[in-house]
């Protein structure tokens, strides 16, 4: 009897070792991805220079309470990214790969608990497949190899919603403080949007089905003080230091201006998230219209579907009501749409069901196809636009993804849909490596704000004219500056420059310098021009760095700089 036990034992600790490799390997993977190029690729504008840059001014400063940038109090983010990236760049210094490291492992992270609660929701299978698709989603990868807020807030908001998902199996105390604690991280990184998310996903799936005495399990008095006693301190803090600059600006400003208005422009139409998670989720966006299709019926029968579904429905009518609209805003649902999408494939190896007899199932495999050959084409045409370093790393990308793409559509036509997912995986992961770790790097060139902040700063140490910003103003070029940059948001706060010094620095499109002289009475000599290559990806950007004073007799503001007017560097 105990031999038999023994032998029917046997099969489930191999099945349980093999998963633990699997994952083991899975997030390997996933932090190869997300650190790959890392050291090779500068900062992108707009967002990264600021965090990094408030880095390394609170570093510079030695306050660890207000973020600055550019010498300026900065209170559109809560506090944890930058003491997280404070601790990332003290120990290995101040570079892009530093700054970023806290985004990669947050990544990872995220591929490892969606790796759990697929687990846990339909099972080992599932669970193995929906970290496969979040490891290799381009949104996902794109996020956690940028040194913002975004990976971070993901990883926590998944980390709560898992909690919900136990605690409505079985009541936890440790589990009940640990979802407050991860919320009260989640206000730290991100204001109220955190909770937000969680509060939406947990109202969408009790409207649809989802039962769990969560009311009772959550230990509200408990949590409220864990939450209380993580989030308060530096919250009262701040805004004791601020004088209530930072509780106005963050939400009065922030918050209130991202739900009425279109923030800098950044607005969308209706279902603009469906449409980008569709896109940027892909190739696997393409399994889940079939997928939630299927699930519908079935949610009353399974608790773990109508989770699910309110997961991807929840936050999206929320995030739609905002007026303020960015792609990233919806990444805590991706988790969501891969285990739905795993939870397919492990149903379409059921021997009556197949690819084509679902609803939407055809339109899963058109849109595999017509990826794979416009995505193909479209990188070898876009070989002609790039610099000659570009080039090949394109046309692998090219090749990989029409190649994977097909079969992965075949496999799946002929009912062999998990050889499909690992065909469009291995062909998708490499243009991912190949993205970050090659293309990616030969297109620095295309970028010029880093280029214009490091000359600025030079010829600021030539000529002894401070640099003053006007039409001209990424964060990248402050980044690079390597100091605050004063910036004059209209020509009268320009001109308020000019009073105090004989002439400044600036940088300016060249066709605009006789309308700006004459204009407004000014005398600009250009210094040094900075010119993109003659073709890229963005738009040709040509600048002359220039000295700027006021007209006048003599021209004796330039006297400085006559040695060195005649310089022009492509």
């Amino acid at each position: 009897m105990d031999e038999k036990r023994a032998q029917a034992a046997e099969p489930v600790s191999r099945g349980r070792f093999a998963g633990w490799i699997g994952l083991c390997v899975l997030l390997l993977v996933s932090l190869i991805l997300n650190l790959a190029g890392n050291d090779r690729t500068g900062l992108w504008d707009r967002d990264e220079p600021r965090y990094v840059g408030a880095v390394h001014e609170m570093r510079a400063r030695g306050d660890w309470i207000t973020p600055y940038f550019n010498g300026e109090p900065r209170y559109h983010k809560p506090i944890l990214i930058y003491w997280l990236m404070g601790a990332s760049t003290a120990i290995l210094g101040e570079t892009p790969f530093a700054s970023r490291l806290i985004s990669a492992l947050a990544g990872v992270g995220v591929v490892g608990l969606t790796w759990r609660l697929g687990r846990r929701m339909i099972g080992p299978h599932a669970g193995l497949l929906a970290a496969l698709f979040t490891a290799t989603t381009p949104l996902v990868v794109a996020q956690a190899k940028l040194a913002t807020t975004d990976a971070l807030l993901v990883l926590e908001v998944l980390a709560a919603t898992s909690c919900l998902w136990e605690l409505s199996k079985a009541p936890s105390r440790g589990l009940a403080l640990a979802f407050w604690a991860l919320v009260a991280l989640a206000i730290l990184t991100k204001g109220p949007v955190g909770p937000a998310l969680i509060a939406a996903t947990a109202v969408a799936a009790r409207l649809l089905g989802w039962r769990g005495n969560l009311a009772a399990r959550l230990e509200w008095r408990r949590g409220l003080i864990v939450l209380a006693a993580i989030a308060a301190p530096w919250l009262v803090l701040v805004s004791i230091v601020s004088l209530g600059a930072f509780p106005r600006f963050a939400l009065g400003h922030q918050l209130w201006g991202h739900m009425t208005s279109e923030m800098e422009r950044h607005g969308g139409f209706p279902g603009y998230y469906l449409l980008g998670a569709l896109v940027l989720f892909g190739p696997w966006s393409a399994l889940v219209p079939a997928a939630v299709v299927a699930a519908w019926p079935l949610r009353m029968l399974h608790g773990g579907l109508p989770f699910l579904i309110g997961w991807v429905l929840g936050p999206l009518v929320l995030l739609e009501l905002f007026g303020t609209k960015l792609i990233h805003y919806y990444l805590p649902s991706y988790p969501a749409w891969s285990i739905l999408a795993a939870w397919l494939v492990l149903r379409l190896e059921r021997p009556a069901c197949s690819i084509r007899s679902l609803r939407f199932g055809r339109l899963a495999l058109g849109i595999w196809l017509g990826t794979g050959a416009g995505a193909g084409i479209a990188l070898v045409a876009g070989t002609w636009f790039v610099p000659a370093a570009a080039r090949l790393p394109m046309l692998c990308c090219a090749i990989l993804v029409a190649a994977g793409l097909c079969a992965g559509a075949r496999l799946f036509e002929r009912g062999i849909p998990r050889r499909a997912v690992g065909v469009v995986t291995a062909a998708w992961g490499l243009v991912l490596l190949i993205a970050g770790a090659w293309l990616i790097p030969a297109l620095e060139p295309l970028r010029t704000s880093r280029e214009v902040g490091e000359r600025l700063r030079r010829l600021a140490a030539e000529t002894g004219y401070s640099p003053v910003l006007l039409d001209y103003q990424p964060s990248g070029v402050v980044y690079a500056y390597g100091a605050p940059i004063a910036v004059a948001h209209d020509r009268a706060e320009f001109f308020q420059h000019l009073e105090h010094a004989p002439a400044v620095l600036t940088a300016v499109d060249p066709e605009s310098i006789p309308r700006l002289e004459k204009k407004y009475d000014l005398v600009m000599k250009p210094l040094e021009r900075v010119v993109g290559p003659p073709a890229g990806l963005f738009a040709r950007e040509t600048l002359d760095l220039v000295v700027v004073a006021r007209a006048h007799p003599g021209g004796e503001a330039f006297e400085q700089a006559e040695s060195s007017h005649d310089r022009v560097i492509k």
